[in-house]
This record gives C-alpha cells, sequence and structure tokens, in this order.
C-alpha cells in the first residue's frame, strides 16, 4: 500500500497504529457477510436438526470468508478511514489533514 494518495498527497497511516481499529470493520464486515448468507440459506435450504444442513453452510462460509478476505480487508479500510478523512473535493487547493499529537 502506498504511503500517500497519489492523487491528493493525503498520508493514509495517520499515526503509529492507525489501521489496528479495521480489524472491528473486518469483523463486523464478515459477521454482515454470515447473517447475509444464514438468511439466504435460511429461506432456500432451510435449517433442521434432522440433518446436517447447517455443517454445509458453516464449511460454505468458511470457504467464502478465506476467497473474500482481501477484499474485506481492503474495504474495511477504506470505510475506517473515512471516519477520520473526510472527501473534500477542493482536494488540490487545500492541505492534507493530520491528526493532532
Amino acid at each position: 500500500m502506498h504511503e500517500h494518495c497519489p492523487v491528493c498527497q493525503q498520508k493514509y497511516e495517520l499515526e503509529t497504529g492507525f489501521w489496528y481499529g479495521t480489524g472491528y470493520v473486518s469483523y463486523a464486515l464478515s459477521v454482515a457477510v454470515l447473517a447475509i448468507t444464514f438468511v439466504i440459506w435460511l429461506v432456500l435450504i432451510g435449517v433442521s436438526a434432522d440433518d446436517n444442513r447447517i455443517f454445509y453452510w458453516l464449511i460454505i462460509n468458511v470457504v467464502l470468508l478465506v476467497v473474500i478476505q482481501p477484499w474485506l480487508m481492503r474495504l474495511s479500510r477504506v470505510i475506517y478511514i473515512r471516519f477520520f478523512v473526510h472527501f473534500d473535493p477542493d482536494y488540490d487547493q487545500s492541505a492534507p489533514q493530520h491528526l493532532d499529537t
């Protein structure tokens, strides 16, 4: 990942350890994926105590989360930095934002 945005020169890591919070965002996104796939599974296939359908859902979700993990990590970084750095349409006339230390 670049240290600065190639267009506006905004520094991506605003302070040491800034990206640790993305773990919480990534976790929330993973839970959302699990909830959505569970509702889809429940509507289309159903859940029963008589067979192993729930285990098939779990296996499919483990594989799905492993496959989409790079996308989730990148998306969580985008969402997390959006909390702290807001889009400035006049970025070419203003300086990049910095956190007060």
